[in-house]
């Protein structure tokens, strides 16, 4: 309450002494009272006043060289002063006053009434006036909120974002409070707060409590709670810093004449202190100890970017299916990126003309270019009925299945992908991925592995979605190991295989010319070896054991087939999973048989890999090797049989167990009788075979062994 100084009367006694006082100009203003009569009789010493802020006195008095605390009152008409018998000093000290000073100031507590002096209605109208602003708040509080929320949805609706706000609240103590806060960002990203709340103590503090970002795939990123200051929301320099859980972190806007301009900048940040990083609830990624940049500029025109960022100790989850157990992390190891690039939105086009990376002590290089981003695939599709949820992931399929054309899907993206990686060691990269050196290899369990390492150039044009447009290159190095794990090196002599897929007893293959099942390969159609490397591996001649150039061909098949009908595995990793893998179809399995496909290549060579293969491929329930499933399904060596049975036994080899019932009936039904004629026709593109050899051969009826005829 503000208070009329403009003349105070202190009044011990009825004659006490009065004094004038005029507002002090200074915060802490002495004013030095004598001592009436009755406390001159006392003995007691000068007592000083002083006037720390409005309505606030406080009584001192100065004895034996101490100042002691005598009185501190709210200024109010009439009041009187109570003393306390200890006091603390201003500088936080407690300190027993002197017993003389303790009299006075029990003395002036007892005799020394402050009263004002000044028109008596102004408390009146400071009552009247708070009454006032307190209903206009009330009036105006609901009016302000409902602004607020409009402000905040509107913002979001012209960056392409949809925002929901459960509860907003704004007030004194928080500013401002958002409960059940919800951003849709598109393409199936949605960002979820439980609370955020914006808070004023000095600064602007903004407080983010239970925040996840949830994208497609199972990915989700979530943070239990965070506290950022904010500095410059009113001007053009906004800088929002990190406090909590920790400091490290700092975002900051610059102005700029021609646009806006971006700077994210992490200094010994511990990124699992602030973010969980994970898929499907397992752990994705525990980032380690980050620092660099991140720094965009936008203009009307382009948005520049450039990015220098490194981790110290990073892990990434495993790879490895543990269902059973805890999910795990990889080992830990350093990451480092730095890129410039430029989205020019007018061309539709993106540009990172040179990247640099290192992960798991490999080192990555190249470039990457979009062009035509500013076409939009979903035009025809909608034409075609697709619906718009359909499309928000993978639009290719559903335009597809909607009865777009084939050609009115090339107006997806072009892209021209140049990557290289040198130093690629496998025994580092299925550690980094939470792997382990498979036992089958026949490698001592401790001790450091050696499984050699890889450098591998690579170059990709063309839409992504449209694999037909695709054009592909590679170059591939292996530098083996010092020595060849146990496992690899018993494949160059006789050896017996044994199969542990699948359910009940399993017979051995003996992979040895003592067997009577076995097949060498110089013993073998030279028909039906061009026709297994046309339908499994084109290339298999002429690659490292991998062919990436074989993706986009794949890709193609199985969407024109509907379904995983080829896999991109290369007839070398095939071999290499049913050697030393079990069937699951995850990604770290196919990182070990990256790993185990190379040292097949540098141990083995071609001929002895396909001879192998020709060995052990599965064919049916317990069936295994040319020779068995030539004797099973038709009744006769392999060197006897025709091109169309040929067609028959490698067609069914992507999924032996699953054709059983195309051809229970003894003739392969319609979808298995159109795939191998499809493989005939490519035989006789080819020149595998001629005109009058392929037209028998699509009117041969395939009649398989032990098969019971329709009707």
């Amino acid at each position: 309450m503000a208070i009329d100084f403009g003349r105070m009367i202190i009044a011990g006694e009825k004659s006490g002494a009065r004094f004038p006082y005029e507002p002090p100009v200074s915060r802490l203003c002495p004013l030095e009272l004598a001592r009436s009569p009755r406390a001159r009789a006392l003995g007691t010493h000068p007592v000083h006043l002083y006037f720390d802020a409005p309505g606030l006195i406080e009584a001192r008095e100065i004895a034996d060289g101490h100042l002691a605390d005598c009185m501190m009152l709210a200024f109010t008409k009439g009041s009187r002063v109570s003393v306390p018998p200890d006091t603390a000093d201003r500088r936080g000290t407690t300190r027993r006053t002197p017993a003389g000073a303790r009299s006075g100031c029990g003395i002036l507590a007892s005799m020394v009434t402050f009263r004002t002096r000044g028109r008596r209605w102004w408390l009146g109208g400071a009552i009247a006036t708070a009454l006032v602003v307190s209903l206009a708040a009330v009036v105006l509080r609901s009016m302000l909120e409902h602004a607020v929320r409009a402000r905040i949805e509107s913002a979001t609706v012209r960056h392409g974002m949809v925002a929901r706000i459960g509860l907003l609240h704004v007030g004194v103590w928080p500013l401002l409070r958002l409960q059940g806060f919800d951003l849709d960002l598109g393409h199936g990203v949605r960002l979820h707060a439980d609370m955020i709340t914006a808070t004023w103590a000095g600064r602007l503090r903004l407080a983010v409590r239970a925040a996840t970002l949830a994208g497609p795939a199972g990915l989700s990123v979530s943070s239990p709670g965070s506290a950022w200051d904010m500095a410059g929301i009113l001007g053009e320099d906004l800088q929002l810093t990190l406090v909590e859980p920790q400091t490290g972190l700092s975002i900051r806007k610059l102005p700029d004449p021609v646009g806006s301009v971006w700077n994210v900048e992490a200094r010994g940040l511990d990124v699992s202190r602030l973010l969980d990083v994970r898929r499907d609830a397992h752990p994705l990624l525990d980032g380690g100890i980050a620092d660099g940049r991140v720094d965009l500029r936008a203009s009307t025109d382009a948005l520049r970017f450039h990015v220098d960022m490194g981790a110290r100790g990073a892990r990434l989850g495993a790879l490895a299916d543990n269902a059973d157990d805890e999910p795990q992390l990889g080992a830990p190891t350093d990451v480092t990126i730095r890129f410039d690039g430029v989205w020019r939105r007018p061309e539709g086009t993106i540009e990172i003309p040179d990247v640099h990376a290192t992960l798991a002590g490999a080192t990555l290089s190249g470039s990457i270019a979009l062009r035509e981003l500013d076409t939009d695939p979903i035009v025809p599709c909608r034409a075609a009925g697709a619906s718009w949820d359909s499309l928000r992931c993978a639009p290719v399929v559903p335009c597809r299945a909607a009865g777009a054309s084939w050609d009115s899907l090339r107006c997806a993206p072009v892209m021209d992908l140049a990557l290289g990686v040198q130093h690629l060691d496998f025994a580092q990269l299925l550690g980094t991925s939470g792997l382990a050196v498979p036992e089958s290899l026949g490698m001592a369990p401790a001790g450091g592995h050696d499984l050699g390492s890889a450098t591998i150039d690579l170059r990709v044009r063309g839409r992504p979605a449209d694999p037909a447009s695709l054009s592909v290159s590679q170059k591939i190095n292996f530098r083996p190991p010092r020595q060849m794990p146990p496992g690899i090196v018993r494949l160059r002599g006789d050896f017996i295989f044994s199969s542990g897929d699948g359910a009940g007893p399993h017979r051995p293959i003996d992979v040895s010319p003592t067997s009577p099942d076995f097949i060498a390969l110089r013993d073998v159609p030279p028909l039906f070896v061009r026709t297994l490397l046309l339908a499994e591996d084109t290339g298999f001649y002429g690659h490292r054991g991998i062919d990436l150039r074989e993706l986009p061909v794949a890709l193609l098949t199985n969407w024109s087939r509907g379904g995983a009908a080829r896999g991109a595995s290369t007839i070398t990793q095939q071999l290499a999973k049913n050697l030393f893998l079990s069937r699951d179809k995850q990604l770290g399995r196919k990182l070990q048989e990256l790993a185990i496909t190379f040292l097949l290549e540098s141990a083995l060579g071609k001929d002895r890999i396909l001879e192998i293969y020709l060995n052990i491929i599965e064919w049916g329930p317990d069936l295994r090797g040319l020779r068995p499933a030539a004797r099973h399904y038709f009744g006769r060596e392999p060197q006897a049989l025709t091109p169309a049975e040929m067609a028959f036994l490698v067609s069914i080899i992507p999924g032996p167990i699953k054709y059983q019932s195309s051809f229970a009936h003894g003739t392969p039904g319609p979808g298995l009788r159109s795939l191998i004629d499809e493989l005939l026709a490519k035989l006789r593109s080819v020149h595998a075979i001629g005109e009058e050899e392929y037209m028998q051969a699509l009117g041969e009826p395939i009649v398989v062994a032990g098969g019971r005829p329709p009707g």
